[in-house]
């Protein structure tokens, strides 16, 4: 703006005043001030036939802090009027901000700070604001190479001979976040995973932020399956609906059993129909899961109940002693019954994609976590530890080992 400069208004001992001057004319318009703490405070205004007025319907001042940097995004040059610039895309920034927030006429930029809002005013820390002008800036980049694009290929179906189709643009850093903005519940297909994976390995990354970004996504990954896990658990009847739910949670994380084993398991299948098959097909025995041992090849079955199932008789039996119940020893039978059977049909069913080496079986049931009584825990421990063919997994101690996974992670996060 021609013919604007700022005179000195005021000088007292708290600050000093500075108000606009118009082609050799005082204003009453108040345009900056120096706190004696450092401070300066910046009145954003515009001429307008002769007359100076706020530049910004709401925002009526922009303050920053004493011994705070700002090398970009506000404009500090009287003959501009000061204010946020744009091109950038800070200023259109702003003017989106104060729509949302019309009530706030001073935007404080401080080093000192969290960003926040108090009463009237919002205090922005210098490097949240220069976050939000590394993205609108990104933005606004990305825009302008978009339009190019666009005015190329316009023009080359004009004419053709003249010029040439539009180049690929080059990314922009900082859009990413702003094309995930866009949309909401993106969820990506198997190939586009795929693409997006061979894109991060390939993208020239160290390799230390890759290791990274992979710890991040099992530490989330992980999370999400304890809390499907602790959702499952708050169901309170046992029905066959509730072990289904609890096989397709585990058919769908098979790699959860591999922290029952001391060896490296393989997923062999689930539902396996292991014989004892009848004329009418009514007497075939299930087993819910299938492993194998990754080194020798030997065989593990692997029955889920529920976390309802009783493990132990609410009755006592003398001296805090509890009688384990049925539903606990006939799981145990049904997985031995299942793990007899299927080595009378062995080389029909498995062929040779497995051994049976005198094999594992494993039941999944009940939770330790409920017992109230004295000596119902210890006659549990008492017996699942004498029962050497079957091994026993309360689901609050499966639990505790996808947990025990999960504060690995976050170790190795932190490490």
């Amino acid at each position: 703006m021609k013919g604007i400069k700022l005179i000195e208004n005021k000088k007292l001992a708290t600050k000093s005043t500075f108000i606009v001057e118009i082609n050799g004319n005082k204003t009453k318009f108040l345009a900056k001030e120096i706190l004696s703490n450092g401070t300066i405070k910046y009145y954003p205004f515009y001429e307008n036939d002769g007359k100076i007025e706020h530049k910004y319907k709401s925002i009526v001042c922009i303050s920053i802090e004493s011994k705070t940097i700002i090398k970009s995004g506000i404009s500090v040059n009287e003959a501009k009027g000061f204010g946020f610039t744009s091109p950038k895309g800070v200023s259109n920034f702003f003017y989106f901000f104060q729509e949302k927030f019309p009530t706030i006429n001073e935007i404080l930029i401080t080093s000192n700070q969290e960003t926040k809002i108090e009463k009237t005013k919002l205090i922005l820390n210098v490097k949240d604001f220069n976050a939000i002008e590394k993205r609108t800036g990104g933005f606004v980049e990305n825009k302008k190479n978009e339009s190019q694009n666009l005015y190329q290929s316009i023009l080359h179906k004009l004419l053709p001979s003249e010029i040439d189709p539009p180049t690929k643009s080059n990314y922009v850093s900082g859009t990413l976040q702003s094309f995930i903005d866009r949309y909401t519940n993106i969820k990506f297909s198997k190939e586009e995973t795929e693409e997006l994976t061979d894109m991060l390995i390939n993208s020239g990354l160290p390799h230390e932020t890759l290791i990274a970004a992979k710890t991040e996504f099992d530490i989330v990954y992980i999370e999400d399956i304890v809390n499907e896990y602790k959702e499952n658990l708050k169901q309170t009847t046992d029905t066959a609906t509730l072990e289904e739910k609890w096989h397709q949670f585990f058919k769908k994380h098979t790699w959860i059993f591999s922290q029952i084993f001391s060896f490296p398991a393989v997923f062999l299948g689930e539902k396996v129909n292991v014989g004892g098959h009848n004329i009418t097909g009514s007497k075939d025995k299930i087993v819910d899961f299938l492993y194998r041992n990754k080194i020798n090849n030997n065989i593990a079955f692997i029955e889920i109940k529920t976390h309802l199932t009783t493990l132990v008789a609410a009755t006592e039996y003398r001296n805090d002693l509890y009688p384990v119940s049925n539903q606990l020893t006939g799981a145990i039978i049904q997985v031995l019954d299942q793990k007899n059977t299927l080595l009378k049909n062995y080389h029909t069913i498995v062929g040779n994609e497995a051994e049976s080496l005198n094999s594992i079986c494993v039941v999944i049931a009940g939770d330790t976590s409920k017992y109230k009584k004295k000596g119902q825990g210890s006659s549990f421990e008492l017996f699942r530890w004498s029962n050497k063919d079957v091994l026993i997994i309360p689901f609050n101690e499966l639990l505790e080992k996808i947990e025990n996974l999960l504060d690995l992670f976050k170790k190795k996060k932190i490490d």
